[in-house]
């Protein structure tokens, strides 16, 4: 009787266990999960998640829009790209065409064809005046003006 009371007391308590764990586990995950999310459109008409936890609506929404200022849409734009290479101390500047995606310098084109894309560039956000610097592979800096 004793040994049928100790493992009914075992059993219970292991029960009793996993069940309190199992019910701290769930609440746990959906203490993880964010539940102040909302996606909405970005000035580009892309989908975009912006997190509204600790501020309100109307300045969630303004979060959505570019934080750097630029008014470019997505496109080719000439440009002046001062280019600077640090290991040799060559530098110049050349007028060029760059593509702008999400207010980024994402490639520079070349006259010839040639371009530097993601393979060779990092992109770069562009400021409210234009601006963006962009850093190369091997030392290489791009300082790049969007003509008007």
């Amino acid at each position: 009787m004793k040994l049928q009371l100790s493992l009914l007391l075992i059993l219970s308590l292991l029960i009793f266990s996993c069940s309190s764990k199992t019910k701290s586990e769930s609440e746990s995950e959906n203490n993880e999960t964010p539940n102040s999310l909302i996606t909405t459109n970005n000035e580009y008409g892309e989908n975009e998640t912006v997190s509204i936890e600790n501020i309100d609506n109307e300045t969630a929404i303004k979060t959505n829009t570019s934080s750097s200022g630029c008014n470019l849409d997505d496109g080719t734009y000439s440009a002046t790209v001062g280019y600077n290479n640090s290991e040799t101390g060559y530098s110049a500047t050349y007028t060029l065409d760059v593509d702008v995606e999400d207010c980024q310098v994402v490639q520079i084109n070349f006259p010839n064809d040639g371009y530097l894309d993601e393979d060779h560039i990092s992109a770069a956000d562009i400021d409210e005046d234009g601006n963006a610097n962009v850093d190369g592979e091997d030392g290489k800096s791009y300082e790049i003006q969007i003509d008007n």
